[in-house]
């Protein structure tokens, strides 16, 4: 999809909007820095419990089940990564009053991972 198709484009200041063209043209540089960007604003929604993951799981029999993972702002401890997911899509959950994100687990790297939801939290997804 180009970048040109996504509808918030033109809610963006022109500035932001010809750095994401300079990107979509194959910048590097720029790509880089903006991920920076992206990573350290991130970090404040989600210190502001402003952001939410949700693993969509596979082992409902229609794989339409949704498994809440918190995500934690970065500490002053040294931490690991245990898992890489893969972002699909966003929104605004208006149930969790925060932005969603959905996607997949993409990697284990620190294996074993246990997703800790009650049934209760589960059915209200």
């Amino acid at each position: 999809m180009s970048l040109s198709e996504y509808p918030g484009l033109p809610s963006l200041a022109p500035d932001f909007q010809a750095m994401l063209r300079r990107i979509e043209d194959g910048d590097q540089s720029e790509r880089a820095a903006l991920l920076e960007r992206v990573a350290e604003t991130l970090n404040v929604f989600i210190g502001l419990d402003l952001l939410q993951f949700v693993f969509v799981t596979n082992s409902e029999p229609e794989g339409t089940g949704t498994a809440p993972i918190d995500l934690i702002a970065p500490s002053d401890e040294p931490a690991e990564a245990i898992a890489w997911f893969t972002v699909d899509e966003a929104g605004y959950d208006e149930f969790r009053d925060a932005v969603t994100l959905f996607g997949d687990l993409a990697d284990i790297l620190n294996p074993p991972i246990v997703l800790d939801v009650d049934e209760e939290e589960r059915s209200a997804v």
